[in-house]
């Protein structure tokens, strides 16, 4: 399959991975008549289970459209996206972690129309598997044929998938970095009203469970003199491994000779990672007068060593016209 569709049908999948389907309208080729949940009031599976040990559970597939369908079930893993956050492998591509972990009794199950199929599978942690968090899907696929540019026709593996989060027990490690952090700033002519100073960053899950996390950003002047801020943020969930681009724009910041940037980032479970970073920004339009003034008063006083200079001159001449002529 061509790259850019893969990437394509991996963000389809991803928009539409939190929610079980909802019910559509049967006979549209495009729409998604199938659902996948698991069973219970659940909406996501989130399960705990030591090395070694094998959990059973059931997820329910449902059929909304007017027509039978035939569906190929499967598990698969969460891995990181190019943007740093968390897609699925391909259903050509063949899971590592937890969904290799998982069984079905079958490939594939038909579903009347209007039904659910409540589908039990096994989940078996092997004895080697590392503490903290797994993620993956399970998913309902089907293959259906689709026209590109030119007419030419390609297979779409069309997907709905209910997460599963497992949790293998163990030393939970929960860790927090902030990377690539930097500050701009398009430095005025003047102080008046200041400009604009944009801080940008990452923030990395370096632990082995996903977090929760709220990032406070401020910027700085030379003595700690608050320039901007705090701005707080809160970040979407982070699966370990997992990053997050953020952008805090601070307007009428002041030229204030150096700015510092500083971020503060608390997770849940109870983690801190801390950064900074600076720019020189010298206020240009102080400078120019400070320099003038001190121009000004080295000139005043190289006149007044000038006159001084020639005044005691002066009275040397005359010392010298004034002496007594007979010696």
């Amino acid at each position: 399959m061509p790259a850019p569709l893969t990437r394509l049908l991996r963000i389809l999948f991803t928009a539409l991975l939190p929610l079980a389907a909802l019910a559509t309208p049967a006979g549209a080729a495009d729409e998604f008549t199938w659902g996948v949940q698991p069973a219970g009031s659940r909406d996501h599976f989130v399960l705990t289970a030591a090395p070694g040990q094998t959990l059973v559970d059931v997820v329910g597939v449902s059929n909304f459209g007017a027509e039978p369908l035939t569906l190929r079930v499967y598990a698969t893993d969460a891995v990181l996206a190019v943007d740093g956050g968390m897609t699925l492998l391909t259903g050509a591509e063949q899971p590592r972690d937890v969904g290799s972990w998982i069984g079905f009794d079958a490939e594939s199950y038909t579903i009347a129309p209007g039904k659910r199929a409540d589908i039990p599978f096994r989940l078996t942690v092997p004895a080697g598997a590392t503490p903290g968090d797994h993620t993956g899907a399970i998913v309902a696929s089907i293959k259906a044929a689709a026209t590109g540019p030119g007419e030419q026709r390609f297979d779409v593996d069309r997907r709905v998938g209910a997460r599963v989060y497992l949790r293998v027990a163990g030393p939970a490690l929960p860790g927090l970095a902030i990377e690539d952090l930097r500050v701009s700033y398009d430095n005025p002519l003047a102080m008046f009203g200041g400009a604009e100073a944009v801080v940008r960053y990452r923030v990395r899950n370096t632990g082995n469970v996903r977090t929760t996390a709220r990032a406070q950003t401020t910027i700085s002047g030379l003595g700690d003199w608050r320039l901007g801020g705090p701005k707080h943020t809160t970040l979407p969930e982070l699966l370990p491994g997992a990053t997050h681009e953020v952008v805090q724009r601070f307007a009428g910041v002041v030229p204030a000779g150096r700015l510092t940037a500083d971020v503060k980032v608390t997770g849940e479970p109870a983690t801190v990672a801390a950064g900074s970073t600076a720019v020189w920004a010298p206020p240009w339009l102080l400078l120019g007068a400070i320099v003038l003034l001190l121009g000004a008063l080295i000139g005043q006083v190289v006149r007044r060593c000038r006159r001084a200079a020639e005044g005691a001159a002066t009275t040397d001449t005359h010392t010298e016209a004034t002496a007594d002529p007979t010696g």
